[in-house]
């Protein structure tokens, strides 16, 4: 028989956390980008700031993606609360 496992209502699987650190890390490497284009004489090729250009917007979308299920996360908590409250002010009216 499977055991039944109680999930916590504000268990978020930690996406703040990672929406601001794949943030932060898109925002360090688009000025990593901007350092090379300014910079043309550390000898980077194309080929190389065109990678940091594409990780960069990589890692912003998902900091995005991240923080939007962060804020769903967070009102499907709300729901659960007031859902919790009205049971409980249910029975004691039964009582």
């Amino acid at each position: 028989m499977a055991k039944r496992r109680n999930i916590s209502i504000y268990s978020d699987l930690k996406t703040g956390f990672f929406s601001k650190l794949c943030i932060f890390l898109g925002i360090i490497l688009l000025v990593i980008y901007f350092v090379q284009l300014l910079i043309p004489s550390l000898g980077i090729g194309d080929q190389i700031s065109g990678i940091v250009l594409s990780f960069s917007i990589i890692f912003l979308g998902l900091g995005v993606i991240l923080f939007f299920f962060q804020c769903q996360f967070a009102k499907l908590a709300k729901i659960a609360e007031e859902i919790e409250k009205g049971c409980e002010s249910d029975t004691m009216e039964k009582k």
